[in-house]
């Protein structure tokens, strides 16, 4: 398919990088100042899709398809992940029935096919004399193996994942014509299916579901149970308990218990890339299976849930229900025979990592700034762990040199800096403590030689208090406890002859302060509003980057050029 799982729509990407941040891999591309998914490095974990703040990234919508599936197609029958029961609670009945209203001939749990898995793989494992294996459950983190650790491949118990067990199994009961739905909370399943689509033609997620049961208008709560409407062939038992972790190990133990390999489960990719990165110095005797699973505590937190929480509540639900079945007595309503679900992993393509000399690596380092071990400040703003992950990030074209927070607010003050220099009026920014900010050169040379001395001595004035500065301090104080704005204020200073206007850039926070001389030539009034707004058009792009990422820290400097430029303007039309 052309359109991945997973995609950005690029209008609604606000340039926060929170998703190169909380992507475990990093498959995320920033291209003009828009982050997209890099398909071939994506493991489908969905972890942009729940953290992106403006709902940029997105999840390829199936409902369509699967309506169309349903007129093209006699009959479709629905594989339903076990966490259902985390999703929609005690309500299998009447989510039957609203299935069947969407059109599906038959519901069916996907719990079957994960004991089936279950039992192979515990014949597999007392075949063999040692080693590690891994489930090949979790289609991320199949993935995340295939992809990242392929030395590992082998290590993948070499079976069909429950979804696809299942759909072989249904296509053997009722037809190999029919269409086969999956439904439950993994986006994984989704690229899943697209590779193995003789098995399953389309994997949606619960709020995929919950959306298209919304728009029919068929609500769960509206319906009535019927002995008529029962999962087909017949219930699972101890499979249903295999979305928490641990769950499949409890599955295999329950129908084998007698076992010589040694079980272990881990959940979360950061914990599973850990083990992953240690599994070459591991020295095992004997046989050792582990069960990783990529969401934390299970697929009943998966990224297709409607909601994602760890929740004490819903394991205890999937356990009850597992604990019920199991002692139940449920006989096949159809013969369920031995299947063949062998398989290996090949056709998932591992990454090229690229590497890169330590010459281009400082190169890069340079555009940034970072010409010292010291400048590296590691501080992740950019979303990368370090200022040299960033770097290889550049050179591989996934990162842009203003991604850096550190250097771009350098840029901009410098930016703002030399502005505030080149006007000819002086310019005092003051905080809510009355001390200053920034002043300009032209500021101290108005004030007289005492102040000029200090400026000498301490560019920029930063943190001397107004009472130091000039006889105006009052003036300051009251626009600041006040949030009032003053205009053309005569005052004198050293027997000079000036004008003082007082604005907010943040009311009783920050204020600003433009002096003039009377004597000021007035076409000077023409060259700093060309000057103001000359920088400005030049530097907003910048400014306003800084501000999202810094907040108010940086925002000032965009709020000073403007305010000066709306008082020029006030005075001219004075």
């Amino acid at each position: 398919m052309n359109l991945q799982p997973i995609y950005t729509e690029t209008n609604d990407c606000k340039d926060c990088y929170k998703c190169v941040r909380e992507c475990p891999n990093k498959a995320i591309k920033v291209t003009d100042n828009k982050a997209s998914v890099i398909d071939s490095m994506c493991v489908y974990c969905g972890k942009c899709v729940s953290i992106c703040p403006s709902n940029a990234k997105k999840v390829r919508d199936g409902v369509a398809r699967t309506k169309l599936l349903i007129k093209n197609k006699k009959e479709v029958y629905v594989s339903l992940a076990p966490s259902y029961i985390a999703e929609y609670g005690n309500k299998a009945d009447s989510l039957i029935l609203a299935l069947k209203k969407l059109g599906f001939a038959g519901i069916s749990e996907t719990a079957l096919g994960a004991q089936e898995v279950s039992k192979q793989v515990h014949q597999f494992l007392n075949f063999r004399q040692s080693g590690t294996y891994i489930s090949s459950a979790c289609p991320v983190v199949v993935e995340l193996v295939r992809k990242y650790y392929p030395q590992h491949t082998l290590a993948i118990t070499p079976f069909m994942s429950p979804m696809l067990t299942h759909a072989k199994q249904l296509r053997k009961w009722y037809g190999n014509d029919i269409g086969v739905v999956f439904i439950g909370p993994c986006i994984g399943k989704k690229s899943e299916a697209d590779s193995a689509s003789h098995c399953v033609d389309i994997a949606l997620t619960f709020k995929e579901l919950n959306n298209w049961l919304e728009r029919e208008k068929i609500s769960l709560n509206d319906h009535h149970a019927s002995e008529e409407e029962l999962f087909i062939p017949h219930k699972a038992q101890h499979g249903t308990i295999y979305p928490i972790d641990g769950g499949m190990i409890e599955t295999i133990n329950k129908d084998e218990p007698v076992t010589k390999a040694e079980y272990m489960c881990f959940s979360g990719l950061k914990n599973i890339r850990n083990i992953l990165d240690n599994l070459d110095s591991e020295s095992n005797e004997g046989v050792v299976f582990l069960e990783l699973l990529a969401c934390e505590t299970g697929c009943i937190n998966g990224p297709g849930m409607s909601e994602q929480k760890i929740s004490i509540k819903n394991q205890l639900a999937l356990r009850n229900i597992c604990r019920k079945r199991t002692n139940e007595e449920i006989k096949p309503n159809v013969g369920e025979g031995t299947f063949n679900i062998e398989r290996d992993f090949f056709n998932i393509k591992s990454i090229d990592k690229k590497t890169f000399s330590e010459s281009k690596i400082k190169e890069a380092l340079h555009t940034i700034g970072k010409t010292e071990i010291s400048d590296e400040l590691n501080c992740g703003g950019c979303g990368y762990d370090s200022c040299r992950d960033f770097a290889k990030a550049m050179l591989m074209k996934h990162a842009e040199s203003d991604m850096c927070v550190s250097h771009m607010r350098k840029v901009a003050h410098h930016k703002a800096t030399i502005l505030l220099q080149k006007i000819p009026s002086g310019v005092i920014v003051l905080d809510d403590e009355y001390k200053v900010v920034e002043m300009n050169a032209a500021c101290a040379r108005l004030l007289g030689e005492d102040i000029q001395l200090c400026y000498d001595a301490n560019p920029g004035m930063k943190g001397a208090h107004i009472d130091k500065i000039g006889s105006f301090a009052t003036i300051f104080k009251t626009a600041l406890l006040t949030g009032k704005e003053y205009y053309e204020i005569p005052i004198t200073e050293y027997g000079k002859q000036l004008q003082l206007s007082i604005f907010n850039i943040q009311k009783h926070k920050l204020v600003t302060g433009i002096i003039q001389g009377m004597a000021q030539p007035e076409f000077q009034k023409d060259i700093i509003e060309k000057r103001t707004r000359e920088v400005i058009n030049k530097n907003m792009e910048t400014v306003q980057k800084i501000a999202f990422l810094l907040g108010e820290n940086a925002s000032y400097t965009d709020s000073l050029l403007n305010s000066i430029l709306e008082t020029q303007e006030k005075t001219h039309a004075e």
